[in-house]
């Protein structure tokens, strides 16, 4: 960004900190939806104008393909410029627009879409609506239209107001480190336990846990959420409590004896040394998240992340931050994606590596169900099952 210098900005230099404030009030414009769709009639000058990389840039990521979800509903150009940052030709993209949207935005992202082979709109919208199981709904949706794909090896899913703190190089070599482990927020002890006390037990014998909604997972744990009668059973359940969205992947992830592969064997319960969340970096004002809020915007307790927060972001292991406002995070988003193409063009030629050993040693990792455990354990379940149906 040629207004700010990014770096002194990521050092955390208070003079070029305080000059990129001023530097904000004075940017141009932003292209509006009417600008984008222009530009997606040429797709190539699409492509062009955002920087997309078109080719593989190298053999372990072109076999590692990732399977996304964006939920977006407003800001054309800030998702045009995710979409671009996590872009690679391998990977397959479903984004589901919010019911709520406008026609004019839906025919921008439909324009966008049209400009790629492996990028479409979700096959159905939803009027996503805080609390309710229209948050988990559209997950779901996407997960079944990206199951046809066949060669996508994690599913990630993001909406369109957060941005990349790793390359996808460095995505792919994290979660190759993970091995099959889901990454999965989830807590028992500081579960609201409320959510659930208007529904009887749960289905099967499982324990209710509570976590986040965004999740980086195999393809065998979308295999079991979309195709297990188990979990369509406990899909049921969860809509009749409180915020289905933060109890029902979690669940799944934190109840090994169902037999998920990568699914968590240890205590159902958060651990930020052992077990850390490192799908997506917020900032919710409160431990073991509670750093400043560098310009002082939350909106439900979620930090609004600008210039301020980049000397933190910079050093953060996350794979995702969230949250950016389009108007209110524009330098930041300019910066983080000056560095993301930094780290690509160097990891490019072999200038600059990417140190996996934290990932790798993590606790939650090393104590995961494997494939062998998962099919044993399905096995015995279809076993017992015949078992007890099998004529006296």
């Amino acid at each position: 960004m040629k207004e700010v210098d990014c770096m002194k900005v990521f050092a955390g230099d208070q003079e070029e900190l305080a000059r990129s404030v001023q530097v904000h009030k004075d940017l141009p414009a932003l292209p509006t939806e009417k600008d984008i769709t222009r530009l997606a009639n040429n797709c190539q000058a699409l492509q062009q104008e955002y920087g997309f990389i078109m080719s593989f840039l190298t053999e372990e990521e072109r076999n590692f393909p990732i399977a996304y979800s964006i939920l977006v509903f407003k800001d054309a150009h800030q998702v045009t410029q995710l979409l671009q940052a996590i872009y690679r030709p391998q990977n397959v993209y479903c984004i589901h627009v919010d019911q709520k949207a406008d026609q004019s935005y839906r025919d921008t992202m439909a324009a966008i879409a049209d400009c790629f082979h492996n990028v479409f709109l979700a096959s159905r919208s939803v009027d996503v609506q805080w609390g309710t199981f229209t948050v988990l709904e559209p997950e779901l949706i996407c997960m079944k239209d990206l199951w046809p794909f066949k060669k996508w090896k994690y599913f990630i899913n993001l909406t369109g107001q957060e941005f990349p703190l790793r390359t996808n190089f460095e995505l792919v070599r994290i979660l190759t480190a993970y091995n099959g482990a889901n990454g999965v927020d989830g807590t028992v002890e500081s579960a609201y336990a409320n959510r659930w006390a208007s529904a009887a037990p749960p289905p099967h014998g499982i324990v209710p846990t509570m976590g986040s909604v965004h999740i980086a997972v195999n393809r065998d744990f979308v295999d079991y959420v979309l195709h297990s009668p188990v979990a369509q059973d406990f899909l049921n359940w969860t809509q009749l409590v409180a915020i289905p969205d933060e109890t029902f992947f979690s669940t799944l992830n934190h109840n090994p004896q169902l037999g998920i592969r990568g699914s968590y064997k240890g205590p159902r319960e958060r651990d930020h040394v052992f077990k850390p969340y490192l799908t997506r970096f917020k900032n919710w004002g409160a431990c073991p998240f509670d750093y400043p809020c560098a310009g002082g915007l939350r909106v439900r307790q979620v930090c609004i992340l600008s210039t301020g927060d980049l000397p933190l972001l910079d050093k953060r292991p996350e794979m995702f931050a969230n949250k950016f406002y389009q108007d209110y995070s524009r330098v930041a988003l300019e910066c983080l994606h000056e560095r993301l193409y930094n780290h690509t063009r160097d990891e490019f030629l072999g200038m600059m590596g990417f140190d996996t050993s934290y990932y790798s040693n993590l606790a939650f990792i090393q104590n995961t169900v494997t494939a062998e455990e998962a099919t044993q354990i399905l096995d015995t379940q279809s076993t017992f099952k015949s078992a007890v149906s099998a004529p006296n």
